[in-house]
């Protein structure tokens, strides 16, 4: 195993097992660990300077998410993200997106609007400077204006979540410079339905945008 794992903080007050188990997922999702690798308990336990036990208990929860599977004689091996579960993934963002947009429409500022338009500037500008990681962190920003305006935690906790697997899925659906300059397009008619408070038509137009994104994923995959 020769990648990268952040050591244990001192500072850090999370149970030792959550954070190794964090850290773990973040570089599946993040492509630090790539599927069929290995995953040793003692390797992992010297990186993140902490015992066995913990590192042991994470890679039962990173199984139990079906992220890892325990092979007999062999240990644990990343399975990473199939074909089938990142389908799964984008079927349940766009319901669950589709209501965020709708519930954020109702409590979306004009301050936020001025945001989002100001984001979709520098969305453009990192298209046309091909700077494919600002694009994404970018991306993120816009998202969390209008997920914040949701008002729910548990929606935003789900959002999250999907979004952490999303992750490692977002540069093969983003690609091509033409998807990134249609989504480009989609966010600024969801900016527009959001100013006009419309909330059937942003749910609508958010859902259509995940589809398309979901197609185009399926597309590179050939």
């Amino acid at each position: 195993m020769s990648i990268r794992l952040e050591p244990v903080r001192s500072n850090d007050l999370r149970p030792i097992r959550e954070i190794v188990y964090e850290e773990l997922r973040k570089a599946i999702f993040d492509g630090r660990i790539k599927k069929g690798e290995h995953l040793v308990e003692s390797i992992i336990g010297e990186k993140m300077e902490v015992s066995r036990t913990p590192v042991r208990e994470a890679l039962r929860q990173l199984e139990a998410e079906g992220l890892v599977s325990n092979v007999p004689r062999r240990g644990a091996i990343v399975q990473g993200i199939t074909k089938e579960d990142a389908v799964e993934i984008y079927d349940l963002r766009e319901v669950l997106e589709g209501l965020v947009v709708r519930l954020s429409c109702k409590n979306i500022t004009d301050e936020d609007i001025i945001k989002l338009k100001d984001i979709l500037k520098k969305m453009e500008e990192t298209i046309s400077k091909k700077d494919d990681e600002s694009y994404l962190n970018i991306h993120g920003d816009f998202n969390n204006i209008i997920f914040n305006r949701a008002n729910s935690k548990r929606l935003q906790s789900m959002m999250t979540n999907i979004y952490d697997y999303l992750a490692s899925l977002r540069s093969i659906s983003l690609q091509k410079e033409d998807r990134r300059i249609s989504a480009l397009e989609e966010h600024r008619q969801i900016v527009y339905a959001l100013e006009k408070r419309d909330e059937e038509a942003v749910e609508k137009l958010a859902r259509e945008h995940v589809r398309k994104a979901k197609e185009a994923f399926l597309k590179n995959l050939i």
